[in-house]
């Protein structure tokens, strides 16, 4: 016979929840912020550009030729609206060990920073520069993979470029991803360098060769599917964990994509479901509401069918993880095309416009005995003309990440 003496056995409840780590936020250290008292109201900036002529030859007294001069308004438009909520009861606020409003407040402003974040270093799309495998040696139009041997060659390539647009070499930033300071830190090892005398500066992790550089888990990711073959029934296609099935008959699971009459019309299924995902169609099932949000948000397609392929973007996502069981071998997501953006650039590049900043607002519920927090943020983002002659978009090959 043994003891037991279990029901003397306290259980003990930590004083804190655990952590919950975050994505850090770099949008407000490299972006352009400086409307914000000028966009107080309005919910449109007009910023226009001058035209430019070359000079001409001139001989001696015969007439120079006057120019007509043009300005070109481009306009940045507030037009970026998300927000949340969440319910606490009363009860549950007594009841609880942990101040569940703050706690969970706290996530919610940071869900929607991330938004922000995001969307300014998807700016990379409109960047004038791209540094690609074959801004280094190799093949263009492929992403870099990163090493030690080549890193010095790809930020170096990177201040090429924004001084071959005459871009002033100074205050200048770039967004890299945990993959990306590795390689660098790797390089870096056991040489005499300089290349963290900046580092901890307004959050920067180091800098090197002219640039401040900080990293983020919201860099962008893009990925090619060849699709030239029809799918065979109950093929698939993941995107970052969503499953989308292609099937001869529509159903009503989430994430289902209609064969077409041919390949073409078939992509062309898939697309409209990947930039409509809350939407179900004939031709598609809308994803289940979180995978929608989530979507909605970051993800974009486009089809290509001279090229048969499908570019998927996804801004925020860092690395994009995709893959496929697709019956016909040749048809798949191209490695060398799986591409993560780094931004590089010069400070202020990229103008934000925040009208509404992520701000908790505790609401009292008529009916119930609790409240609800909510929280919205409210801001635009837009690379003018000038801008984009200040950004390089800087591709790596993720596909091994």
């Amino acid at each position: 016979m043994s003891n037991n003496f279990t029901a003397d056995f306290p259980e003990v409840w930590a004083k804190e929840q655990q952590i919950v780590f975050y994505k850090e936020n770099v949008a407000m250290k490299i972006a352009d912020t400086s409307f914000k008292s000028e966009m107080s109201f309005g919910d449109t900036l007009n910023r226009p550009y001058r035209s430019s002529n070359n000079p001409q030859v001139y001989t001696r007294g015969t007439a120079i030729t006057i120019n007509d001069k043009t300005d070109t308004q481009e306009q940045l438009s507030v037009n970026k609206q998300y927000a949340n909520g969440f319910y606490i009861d009363d009860f549950d606020k007594v009841q609880s060990r942990y101040d569940l409003i703050a706690n969970y407040a706290r996530d919610e402003w940071v869900y929607l920073s991330n938004l922000v974040d995001s969307d300014v270093l998807g700016e990379y799309a409109n960047a004038t520069s791209t540094v690609d495998d074959g801004s280094i040696g190799g093949t263009a139009g492929n992403g870099i993979s990163l090493t030690t041997s080549n890193v010095l060659k790809t930020i170096s390539a990177s201040k090429k470029k924004l001084a071959l647009q005459n871009v002033p070499i100074s205050d200048l930033f770039g967004v890299i991803s945990p993959e990306f300071e590795d390689i660098l830190v790797q390089y870096g090892a056991g040489r005499d360098t300089t290349m963290w005398d900046g580092f901890n500066k307004d959050g920067a992790i180091m800098d090197f060769y002219g640039f401040r550089l900080y990293r983020s888990n919201q860099t962008s990711g893009t990925a090619v599917l060849s699709l030239a073959t029809q799918p065979t029934n109950t093929d698939t296609v993941v995107i970052e964990g969503v499953t989308f099935t292609f099937v001869s008959s529509i159903g009503t699971t989430a994430g289902n994509v209609l064969i077409g009459a041919n390949v073409d019309a078939t992509r062309v299924n898939l697309e409209t479901l990947i930039n409509a995902p809350a939407t179900t169609t004939a031709n598609g099932v809308a994803l289940s509401t979180e995978n929608s949000n989530k979507f909605l948000a970051q993800v974009s397609a486009v089809d290509s069918p001279s090229g048969d392929t499908l570019t998927v973007t996804y801004k925020g996502v860092w690395t994009l993880t995709v893959s496929e069981t697709l019956t016909d071998g040749t048809d798949t997501w191209t490695a060398a095309k799986q591409k993560q953006h780094n931004l590089f650039g010069r400070k202020g590049a990229v103008t934000l416009v925040m009208q509404s900043e992520p701000r908790p607002q505790i609401k009292e519920v008529p009916d119930k005995l609790g409240k609800n927090i909510l929280n919205g943020v409210l801001y635009g983002v837009k690379t003018f003309t000038d801008g984009a002659k200040q950004l390089v978009n800087v591709e790596l090959q993720s596909s091994a990440f």
